[in-house]
């Protein structure tokens, strides 16, 4: 059986600072570079999703106005809509007045 204080004693080559430092050093290195490539992933992916829920700047003018005119469109095709809807409720309904009434 090997007793370690013995092993000390009898001048087996043991470690010095500098080898502690050179194989701590390695480790930080070797363990780093994984870590740091996943928080710049990370961050990336982060920032994509950040960047996508904002709506992008149409700068050309022409396309800003072609827009406006769409959307002008678009609120006056839903004001004809309601009045449509409406007058066809007001006259569905006055002729089931009538004919209740003529019953």
């Amino acid at each position: 059986m090997f007793d370690l204080v013995q092993g000390f004693r009898s001048g087996l080559p043991m470690a010095g600072m500098e080898d502690a430092i050179g194989i701590t050093g390695s480790l930080l290195v070797v363990f780093s570079i994984p870590i740091v490539a996943i928080l710049t992933h990370h961050q990336r992916k982060m920032a994509e999703l950040m960047h996508r829920g904002q709506p992008q700047q149409v700068v050309d003018p022409m396309v800003q106005q072609q827009l406006a005119s769409m959307q002008a469109q678009i609120a006056d095709m839903r004001s004809m809509m309601q009045e449509h809807i409406i007058n066809n409720d007001r006259t569905s309904q006055a002729s089931s007045v009538e004919q209740r009434l003529n019953s």
